[in-house]
């Protein structure tokens, strides 16, 4: 046979029983069923035949990942002691107006099995891989289907993470009411509101800063401007200069020089040195571009706080050299003691900042609730109530928000209200304006789990086999050859002397897998530099050069979209229950090292498949593409510009990925099992081979290669991954092998 997609196969599930003659009801009989006089194990209250249970398990695949090894089983010669068994397992048999037909469209079962634990772990290879069960089957069965999960070590957060998660495995005799949903990874309750809390706290903390002024009192008498300006022989008079607020500084900016005016100087006139520092530190805090993703982490706001605090520092330890800097220095003093309040940090003076962190949750509420910066044109400040959760979070690290939710960096972004002179993170905590759709952190979902899935006619026998006389071997089984299964078999169903039955075709997975590696295509990367410095000053500067070495960046996460939650009874998408939304995976093979040449380690995802529905007279481009953002870590020891603003040292961003289907032919089919969806089987029909990104039961390899513009599409927040709009960074070559094969995947333009 032709194997697909280098993953682990399961041979079919074999039935073998003896049966001896009786009569069927009349609902169940055929005119020309054959009889068989006597056979004990025969139940005519019933109407079934007591039967041996036999399946045996084959894997087959050369990878080794840290997710797959452990939660795939995507290995060629796996040893006995890497299957991880099978539990919460099913068996439903059908009857069939017609032998030989798989199960197309849901329909109740006939009959049942619910088979718990059927394989225990470490059971099974491919040398030793079978497992007999007795069991009953009806009579006139010809169609049988197989659900079952692999086992999980633990069901502990961490070991979700490994694993995969679903939030429901839902089997029922009705397949139509069956379900399989992938696991959210923000949960619902408690953890919803400590989550909100914890941006609205953020938010709260940001816009008091921004709105620091002078009330009419300082915080010394030395630092009030009047004194501060006398120190260095300048004299302003009582009421000489308005309680001013740092937003002033950017209030009024030349629109073709882009030079900023004084606040204090009257009439106007360009700003002094000391008052332009101020102006481009708000302008930099607040100027957020109409589709531009800015970055709300923990990571990310103490980042800005450092670069914040090392301008601020810098002018409040100046020397001023006439009045209005004098009043900048004063300014300054004011917005470091306010910085004060919330953060922790290494202040030299007339130095650098550095080892900035955020204080305790307890320890911002308390703050804020006697901060009088809060501005009134953004409504009632928050009290101090509106944190109880959060407040009593004791794994509350706000310098790693939201990677405690278990949630990417790049999760959640903010925006600045002009008007309202407040922070606040994206309504419904949208994670992306790309696109112009609504998209919340509640659409992250923990990798699919490991499911098993078999949708077969049956093989009948009216001799009676023993457990070696059956195929050991997916290849065997597979086989049409005598010296595999003898003469006797037949496609058909049970009958009263039937005495062996078999699933005719194998068992394979219900999930689908992304195998994907990132490298490099040159050494030398350039960043976005130029067209920002050209966007928001009108000047003109070269783009920067990174060198690239086998540190450089590290892969952190895969996030994949074009993901319905919700798959039925076939594991295709059942697309009235929920939206899209995004898998992120975290669990990165080797540490997530890219190498300066050649490509990293294979990472594994499991996924579901991404089928939809195709009505159309033309079926060619109908199949969606899927966007995959890479989640880096910037370890070049220095900042660099992407798409829309600037990549700090240490931290997270994204590059995207395209997969696109229709540049591809479609799969080989397999020989001996089918391919979802059923309906869609016949060998003529035109929707049968046309690719898709994920199949079932299928691998998808994708090579992601990192180009010399790449740089120049790195995004600080995840964007819709649903749009089209999006900025791609990642390049590909496709071609078919186990499944679909995207190679050599430019991230970020040519």
């Amino acid at each position: 046979m032709k194997k697909h997609l280098f993953f682990t196969f399961m041979s079919a599930i074999v039935f073998i029983g003896m049966f001896i003659f009786t009569s069927c009801s009349s609902s169940d009989s055929l005119a020309d069923e054959p009889k068989a006089e006597d056979n004990p194990k025969f139940n005519p209250a019933t109407n079934e035949v007591t039967t041996q249970f036999v399946f045996n398990v084959s894997s087959g695949s050369d990878a080794t990942t840290r997710q797959s090894e452990a939660a795939t089983q995507a290995s060629s010669s796996l040893p006995a002691s890497a299957f991880r068994g099978i539990d919460n397992s099913y068996i439903m048999c059908f009857k069939q107006g017609e032998d030989g037909k798989y199960l197309s469209t849901p329909a109740t079962a006939d009959r049942s099995y619910d088979m718990s634990r059927v394989v225990a772990a470490g059971t099974l290879s491919n040398e030793q891989s079978r497992r007999v069960l007795e069991m009953s089957l009806p009579l006139h069965t010809n169609s049988m289907l197989f659900y079952g999960r692999a086992i999980k070590e633990s069901d502990t957060q961490s070991a979700n993470s490994i694993y995969g998660h679903l939030d429901e495995y839902k089997i029922t005799d009705d397949l139509s009411q069956v379900n399989f949903k992938l696991g959210k990874r923000l949960g619902t309750g408690n953890q919803k509101t400590q989550f909100q809390e914890t941006q609205k706290l953020l938010a709260a903390v940001m816009t008091c800063i921004l709105n620091t002024k002078r009330n009419g009192q300082a915080v010394s008498a030395e630092d009030e401007p009047e004194e501060n300006a006398k120190h260095y022989g300048y004299a302003i008079a009582a009421g000489e200069y308005p309680n001013l607020s740092w937003s002033q500084y950017a209030d009024n900016v030349d629109a073709i020089s882009k030079n900023p005016y004084s606040p204090v100087v009257y009439p106007p006139q360009y700003a002094y040195p000391l008052e332009i520092k101020l102006y481009k530190a708000f302008a930099e805090l607040t100027t957020i571009q109409e589709a531009e993703l800015r970055n709300a982490s923990g990571f990310a706001v103490k980042e800005t706080v450092r670069n914040l605090w090392s301008i601020v520092n810098s002018v409040r330890c100046a020397e001023p050299t006439n009045k209005p800097e004098a009043f900048a220095k004063y300014m300054a003093q004011l917005i470091h003691q306010e910085l004060l309040k919330y953060f922790n940090a290494t202040v030299v003076v007339g130095g650098s900042v550095s080892n900035v962190t955020i204080k305790s949750a307890q320890e911002l509420i308390d703050a804020l609730a006697t901060d009088s910066f809060w501005p009134s044109a953004a409504g009632t400040k928050p009290a101090s109530s509106a944190f109880s959760n959060i407040a009593s979070f004791t794994s509350a690290n706000m310098g790693e928000f939201p990677e405690q939710f278990a949630l990417p960096q790049g999760a959640t972004h903010i925006k600045y209200d002009k008007t309202k002179k407040a922070i606040y993170y994206v309504e419904n905590y949208n994670t992306s304006a790309v696109g112009g759709t609504t998209f919340t952190v509640d659409d992250y979902y923990y990798p699919a789990e490991l499911l098993y899935f078999g949708n077969s006619p049956i093989r009948v026998s009216n001799t009676e086999h023993v457990v070696s006389d059956y195929p050991s071997s997916v290849s065997k089984w597979n086989s049409e050859s005598p010296a595999d299964w003898g003469a006797d078999w037949s496609v058909g169903r049970v009958q009263s002397t039937t005495r062996s039955v078999a699933m005719k075709n194998d068992i394979n997975y219900g999930t689908s897998l992304l195998r994907m590696t990132v490298g490099y295509n040159v050494n030398e990367l350039k960043d976005n530099n130029k067209a920002i410095q050209q966007r928001d000053y009108g000047v003109t500067e070269e783009d920067k050069t990174i060198t690239v070495n086998g540190t450089s960046f590290k892969l952190v996460g895969v996030v994949i979209g074009d993901q319905w939650p919700n798959v039925g009874w076939n594991f295709l998408p059942k697309t009235t229950e929920g939206r899209k939304g995004y898998i992120y995976d975290n669990q990165i093979t080797g540490n997530g090292v890219i190498p300066a040449s050649g490509n990293s380690e294979a990472n594994y995802t499991m996924v579901f498949d991404n089928y939809q529905d195709m009505t159309s007279s033309d079926p060619a481009n109908k199949q969606p593409k899927v966007y995959v953002a890479l989640e880096l870590q910037n370890n070049t020891g220095s900042d660099f510009f992407g798409k829309d603003n600037l990549i700090s040292n240490g931290s997270n961003f994204y590059l995207i990925g395209e997969l696109d289907p229709s540049k591809m032919q479609g799969p080989e089919l397999p020989d001996y099992h089918a391919l979802p969806p059923y309906d869609r089987l016949n060998a003529t029909d035109p929707y049968r081979t046309i690719p898709r990104v994920f199949i079932q039961d299928h691998m998808t390899t994708a090579n992601f290669k990192i180009g010399v513009n790449s740089l120049k599409y790195a995004y600080l927040t995840v964007p819709d991954l649903r749009s089209s709009s999006v900025s791609l960074g990642l390049s590909v070559d496709l071609q078919w092998s186990a499944g679909l094969d995207f190679n050599n995947i430019l991230l970020g333009g040519e």
